[in-house]
């Protein structure tokens, strides 16, 4: 059985000014301790089927944030403290299994070959299918699997690949479905850029004119404040998106540019009140990626602010974190929260490769 490396992105630092004191060291034990038990009620509350989420409300995309969880940890299929769970079995296999299952080889009800769906989840979509192929990846990529599932992980992830490729938006951007209809939006490209850049390193070909075409579209997303819109058709912007756009770039491969330091710097003001961060969960996840590439200021200030809100915010008791009281959020549940939660926590760990600088 061979074992593939992914390639680690290199990025140097970028200091700021401001002399921001870092954290005392018991934020590491906190930190540590809220991942853990996090970890632990999604394993307990993992449906039979492998999945997490509202079965009619991201199912997909949840599911696949659940497994990016626990791999942003170092558990896998078979190795690790959740591969054998009491009560649950083997948790990250399961849900691998339930998003294979979720990807067909032929069209389906208007959906191209390689989504990656479930037939009454309403909010996944493209989302779902970013999510999930990243998953895939990073699974394919570790390089534990047996010869028949190595095949199967191999066809579908190559599938997905060129479901991202084909519904790409004349804007470069992407949108909702699975089609190359007009309607575009940062919160989905992201999820499919990260896709490409670790299907990419994992050895799979992907069409470098897509990723140029894509990169283009999002610098010219960004308004002249350093935030990044909803689309090129809504001025709107929050630091979701901005966060969201930046790490987008990263995943593009531009690390330095006047544009991502607009971006940074828009995202740091906002920041500095984590508790009025709009979408926080969504928002905390990519923060965290576009502050741990940056370094410096930022990541200090993501150390020392943003850290304890965070961990504040966890039922201690259960483990869960919660989005139905979040700003702005549209309710996705516990599931939905705690893994992002726990994927903001795990950002300096250096076990996804989508993290690394």
């Amino acid at each position: 059985m061979r074992v593939r490396t992914v390639a680690l992105l290199v990025l140097a630092t970028a200091a700021r000014p401001q002399d921001l004191t870092p954290p005392p060291d018991r934020y590491d034990a906190d930190r540590a301790e809220a991942v853990r038990r996090g970890l632990d009620y999604l394993a307990r509350t993992q449906r039979r089927d492998g999945s997490w989420g509202d079965p009619e409300r991201g199912v997909i995309g949840i599911t696949a944030l659940g497994v990016l969880a626990f791999l942003a940890q170092g558990n896998q299929e078979g190795l690790g403290p959740y591969s054998d769970f009491p009560g649950q079995g083997d948790v990250v296999r399961r849900a691998v299994d339930f998003l294979l299952e979720h990807s067909t080889a032929t069209p389906r009800r208007g959906r191209p070959a390689g989504f990656i769906f479930a037939e009454n989840d309403a909010d996944s979509r493209m989302h779902g299918h970013g999510y999930a192929t990243q998953a895939l990846v990073l699974i394919y990529g570790i390089g534990r699997a047996d010869a028949a599932r190595e095949r199967e992980l191999k066809e579908k992830i190559r599938l997905a690949i060129k479901v991202i490729e084909e519904s790409q938006t004349i804007t470069g951007g992407w949108g909702y479905e699975p089609n190359q209809a007009t309607l575009h939006e940062g919160s989905v490209t992201v999820t499919v850029v990260q896709a490409l850049r670790v299907a990419s390193e994992a050895g799979f070909v992907v069409d470098r004119e897509v990723q140029e075409r894509g990169l283009r579209y999002l610098r010219d997303s960004q308004k002249y404040d350093g935030s990044f819109k909803y689309s090129h058709m809504a001025e709107t912007s929050t630091p979701a998106l901005t966060a969201a756009a930046l790490t987008a770039m990263h995943g593009f491969g531009e690390y330095y540019s006047r544009a991502v330091d607009k971006g940074l710097d828009y995202l740091e003001r906002a920041y500095r009140r984590p508790h009025l961060v709009p979408w926080p969960f969504y928002s905390h996840y990519y923060a965290a990626q576009a502050f741990y590439r940056a370094q410096g200021a930022y990541w200090e200030l993501w150390q020392r602010v943003v850290i304890p809100h965070i961990l504040s915010e966890q039922n201690r008791a259960e483990g869960f974190w919660d989005d139905s009281t979040a700003p702005g959020s549209r309710e996705h549940g516990r599931h939905h929260a705690t893994a992002y939660s726990v994927l903001a926590l795990s950002v300096d760990e250096g076990c996804l490769p989508i993290f690394q600088r």
